[in-house]
């Protein structure tokens, strides 16, 4: 099943073109990695397949209207002023909130739980952002640079979440330096025409 189509997607600023016509596809069960070196465009790539910003030219479908995206940016979208726990309680529901302690305690941060996010590590503030991905129920996640910050223990973690995620026919769209060590397609933004292979 078609999640989602990339059809012919242009990004110029200033005339300059980032990338330039991308054609692609995600099904379900399917991952795509999207590789480039700094300043060819991976974040605004993702950005437009979230409608975040529009492209130049092209056109990004979904199949369904009411598709299930759980979206990490390059930011961690956590508030500093919170502590961990007051951040998890923000953001889900009863249920969804004991899924997500038990996340907290697999990624070791049980102890910091009510300490101030903005003293937490840059790692241990990854880990924070990334209980929302494990945590929410979704058809599609996209995620810009989620392995950066991680330690091995917890990128094996992550990476085993998303192997299992794609076996329950969940799309996967990802920008990431660091092999993800995930069968994926690859779209890289270094090449003119770039097409996922």
């Amino acid at each position: 099943m078609k999640l989602l189509s990339a059809q012919n997607i242009t990004y110029s600023i200033n005339e300059n073109k980032l990338f330039h016509n991308l054609s692609f596809e995600i099904n379900a069960g399917e991952g795509l990695h999207i590789k480039g070196g700094n300043g060819s465009g991976k974040s605004t790539l993702l950005r437009i397949i979230m409608g975040i910003t529009s492209p130049s030219k092209g056109l990004i479908e979904t199949y369904d209207q009411d598709l299930n995206i759980s979206y990490l940016g390059h930011k961690n979208a956590i508030k500093n002023y919170l502590s961990p726990l007051e951040n998890l309680k923000l953001l889900f529901n009863d249920a969804e909130l004991k899924i997500a302690l038990k996340w907290l305690g697999k990624f070791g941060l049980l102890d910091v739980q009510d300490e101030l996010t903005a003293g937490l590590s840059f790692g241990q503030q990854k880990k924070l952002a990334l209980i929302r991905v494990f945590t929410k129920s979704s058809e599609l996640i996209v995620l810009d640079e989620p392995l950066v910050g991680l330690d091995k223990t917890t990128a094996e973690l992550f990476s085993g979440f998303l192997i299992q995620k794609l076996s329950e026919g969940v799309g996967l769209i990802l920008t990431s330096h660091i092999d993800p060590m995930i069968n994926c397609k690859v779209l890289n933004l270094g090449g003119k025409n770039a097409e996922a292979s």
